[in-house]
């Protein structure tokens, strides 16, 4: 999910510097929605119980 956060980031700011800052913004937006559920622990592997 990271790889995902940081090729958005990206593509917002390629996407900004050639002049379409209209479509880099809410790409941007979404990047930052999605870091902010990975810190949050969403789309993590739930942890298993250790067995012995």
């Amino acid at each position: 999910m990271i790889g995902l956060v940081l090729a958005l980031a990206v593509v917002a700011i390629v996407v900004s510097l050639f002049g379409g800052w209209i479509f880099g913004i809410p790409i941007a937006a979404v990047a930052i929605i999605l870091f902010v559920l990975f810190v949050a622990g969403f789309g993590r592997r739930a942890a298993s119980p250790r067995q012995p």
